[in-house]
């Protein structure tokens, strides 16, 4: 006869009625809401109703769940087949896509920019990156240098995009352009001179400008015959 089977323990996240998906959701919730500073594992617990100690089911401390909750949102990345059309198309729609993340969740920026990503979903867009990369004639050492320069730049510019989509920018170039225009001629003639383009607003344009040049210069220099 056949003992009976005993029923599998139930872990304090469980029993709270919790889910992996669902502290990711309310940890996102904070950080777009109050900042990174403001997510602590206490602060999580209390927007979930729960004890802190139903949390450690899913994450050890902050940092596993700053791991989790960056690569959960790089999840929404989607660029395409990496087989398919120009390299240099498929290594802008990847870039783009961080950059458009990171302006989604400006308060997320330190995070990104602090952290590898070492995720399923970072292991994905590398993954594709490096295929785009070889498809270019990008291997090895070279490939690394160039993902690593394309990354610094697409990510620094949101860093840099983010604040300023948060002002009135026309009063701020406004305010930009008098300040450059007012500077003493004979030591600023260039600023003096390039005032309206440099207090106009940073742009999506000026990334893809940017993102193009970037790649023109990585790409391998045609080899002569002969």
């Amino acid at each position: 006869m056949s003992s009976p089977e005993r029923p599998s323990h139930r872990t304090a996240g469980q029993r709270a009625g919790l889910s992996r998906e669902a502290v990711l959701g309310a940890a996102r919730r904070v950080a777009d809401d109050q900042g990174v500073d403001h997510l602590t594992m206490r602060r999580l617990a209390a927007e979930l109703g729960v004890t802190p100690n139903a949390l450690y089911t899913y994450f050890p401390d902050k940092e596993a769940l700053l791991d989790a909750l960056v690569d959960d949102l790089l999840a929404g990345i989607e660029p395409g087949d990496p087989d398919e059309g120009d390299w240099r198309d498929g290594l802008v729609r990847v870039m783009d896509g961080s950059r458009r993340l990171l302006l989604a969740h400006p308060r997320l920026v330190p995070v990104f920019l602090a952290r590898p990503g070492l995720g399923p979903n970072a292991a994905r867009l590398g993954e594709i990156s490096f295929r785009l990369l070889r498809r270019g004639g990008l291997e090895g050492d070279r490939a690394v240098e160039a993902f690593r320069v394309l990354l610094t730049y697409s990510l620094g510019f949101a860093a840099f995009q983010a604040p300023r989509l948060q002002v009135d920018a026309a009063a701020r170039a406004e305010a930009a352009e008098a300040v450059f225009a007012g500077l003493p001629p004979d030591r600023f003639p260039e600023m003096r001179s390039l005032a309206g383009h440099l207090a106009g607003p940073t742009t999506d344009r000026h990334f893809h400008t940017g993102l193009r040049w970037l790649l023109e210069g990585i790409s391998p220099a045609p080899r002569s015959e002969g």
